[in-house]
């Protein structure tokens, strides 16, 4: 687990050591950190939010297909694989910016544990040398939160006599570094406890519900997306502020703080962007699409339609009109009754083709009958039409 934290922490910690390098205070470098990696995840938001946009107009269709296909799952899946492959959609595509967020929490933690080593950049074989000072004389000590002791320790007079043996050049950076935020200090961890660091994990729940809350309000479809193999937005408005207050109660304050800057951040984002791209606008531009494709292939089928005419060439069945269509049939059957007929003029092919018509009526029947049991589909009567 170490290993994860210090992949995601080392890069996050580069980005706070610039900041810490011109403002020289922790607090307010964490809310700028926070405002840095929002914007630097606003591409991937955006997406999230086209793809909400995108299930407000694919729902009703999709709905369907699972009406049609509910008696038969792997037909259904099929058709729904389909029908995103022909939209270009991915319901899983909007819960990236979901799952990019927890990385980015295990690099926080690591950077707001570890200040030594990725704020002040303190060479390990020092930091190890003052841990192994400091566990010699603490009782119950923490390894994870070594750093932050090793910080309490070297600016309380009277521990920092421990670290004698220590270059005085990392002391002083050490007893100069302001690792508090308005006179909060950040390495503290809140406990169950009435007191009033209680309030960051109150405050992390609470806004980590609340940007869940306008998500959905903003997103009637997001209510769908369980049905539709989304990212279970229900279950996140409730899970998310559950997991914040659980987090807070077990990470230093900085870590909470930048959750609820980010909750924050992450529902003006939402309202931002749902004034950008609202699933009502790009409802009617998708239609509008649509309508544009197919007039398009209507012009196209008119154009081809008279150049074959033009060189008298003959029309394939999707270039015909529905009137000619049935025209060829008509005259595709007389000419077989007439090469029946031909062929034995004591036959009655009239009366041979009703026979066979009738063949074919209940044959084609029994055919839909097995499909509608077996696709769950609803059963349609043969007309003569379905005989042509």
């Amino acid at each position: 687990m170490n290993f994860i934290y210090e992949l995601f922490g080392t890069p996050l910690g580069w980005i706070m050591w610039l900041l810490y390098a011109v403002i020289k205070n922790y607090g307010i470098c964490l809310i700028l950190f926070t405002v840095i990696i929002k914007a630097a995840l606003f591409p991937l938001s955006i997406k999230q939010q086209k793809s909400s946009a995108k299930m407000a107009v694919f729902t009703p269709k999709m709905t369907e297909i699972q009406k049609k296909y509910a008696n038969n799952k792997q037909k259904q899946q099929e058709e729904m694989m389909k029908f995103y492959e022909e939209h270009g959609y991915n319901p899983m595509s909007g819960c990236l910016p979901l799952f990019i967020q927890f990385p980015i929490l295990f690099g926080v933690i690591d950077v707001v544990y570890k200040p030594l080593k990725h704020i002040l950049h303190i060479p390990s074989d020092v930091i190890n040398e003052m841990v192994d000072l400091l566990s010699g004389t603490v009782q119950n000590f923490n390894s994870y939160q070594a750093e932050l002791s090793i910080v309490s320790a070297v600016q309380n007079p009277d521990t920092i006599s421990l670290f004698s043996s220590i270059d005085p050049q990392y002391i002083d950076q050490i007893k100069n570094f302001d690792y508090n935020l308005f006179g909060l200090d950040l390495g503290l961890v809140p406990q169950m406890a009435f007191n009033w660091l209680l309030i960051i994990p109150i405050l992390s729940g609470l806004t980590a519900f609340l940007a869940s809350f306008i998500s959905m309000k903003m997103n009637p479809s997001a209510a769908q997306q369980d049905q539709q193999g989304g990212c279970m937005m229900k279950g996140m408005m409730f899970g998310m502020p559950i997991f914040s207050l659980f987090i807070t109660f077990s990470v230093p304050v900085g870590v909470g703080i930048y959750w609820i800057i980010s909750n924050i951040l992450a529902a003006v984002q939402t309202i931002i962007l749902n004034k950008l791209y609202s699933p009502a606008r790009y409802k009617e531009e998708y239609e509008r699409q649509l309508q544009e494709a197919e007039e398009k292939k209507r012009i196209e089928r008119e154009k081809r339609r008279r150049r074959k005419l033009a060189k008298g060439e003959e029309l394939d069945e999707e270039d015909m009109t529905e009137e000619e269509r049935r025209e060829k049939r008509r005259k595709e059957r007389e000419e077989r009754l007439a090469n029946k007929k031909a062929e034995n003029p004591d036959r009655d092919p009239e009366a041979e083709y009703l026979t066979s018509k009738e063949i074919n009526r209940k044959r084609l029947a029994e055919a839909r009958r097995r499909d509608a049991e077996k696709y769950g589909e609803e059963y349609i009567e043969v007309t003569d039409k379905d005989l042509m």
